[in-house]
């Protein structure tokens, strides 16, 4: 009589190259997970840093208002404020601040209007702004040192039914520089009681 004996070996074998191919496999989603997990770390990292620093850029570099004057202009025999002028400089401790990448929003009695920087400086178009140097700088509008002086020019119109209508007695407005870090500056704006003592082209303090 013959006894057929079982293959242990091969079984064995067979249930050893399993193990080995299930282990290779644990093996390999263990090292995708820790890549995944390592790359979501430095990602979220990298958003903290960029996120910190847009923060510090904001409370930083900042404008700082020195003074705001506004000159006289004769809308129909009765004086008005027909231009703004705004005096601004570096807050302490800020960097490099371009004014020709910021925006002003101006708040007028009736209405407001955002102005964009006018690329010819100080003689600005109906819906923007312009920028010189008091002292002969060469960086306009880019406020580089602390030392450096510029005024913001904003050019009102004597269209009564526009957002940049001139400025009667009594009135005020608001004026807010937004930088390109996202800082701002707010400066508020009052007319005199009485402008007829002035004339055309005078500069009063706002």
């Amino acid at each position: 009589m013959e006894i057929t004996t079982p293959d242990r070996p091969e079984r064995r074998a067979q249930i050893g190259v399993e193990t080995l191919i299930v282990f290779i496999a644990m093996v390999l989603v263990a090292a995708i997970a820790a890549t995944l997990l390592l790359n979501t770390a430095g990602f979220l990292q990298n958003q903290a840093t960029t996120t910190a620093q847009d923060a510090q850029d904001q409370v930083s570099n900042q404008v700082l208002i020195i003074s705001s004057v506004g000159a006289i202009s004769d809308d129909g025999g009765d004086n008005a404020i027909g231009e703004v002028r705004v005096s601004v400089m570096q807050s302490p401790g800020a960097g490099e601040i371009d004014l020709g990448g910021s925006s002003i929003e101006y708040i007028g009695p009736d209405g407001q209007e955002t102005l964009i920087y006018a690329e010819s400086g100080a003689d600005a178009a109906a819906g923007t702004f312009g920028v010189r140097d008091i002292r002969d700088g060469d960086t306009v509008p880019v406020l580089t040192e602390r030392k450096d002086r510029y005024v913001v020019s904003i050019d009102l119109t004597d269209d009564d039914t526009s957002d940049l209508r001139y400025l009667e007695p009594g009135e005020s407005a608001t004026l807010r520089i937004v930088t390109p870090a996202g800082s701002e500056a707010v400066e508020i704006l009052n007319a005199p009681q009485s402008l007829s003592s002035y004339d055309d082209g005078d500069a009063v303090a706002l």
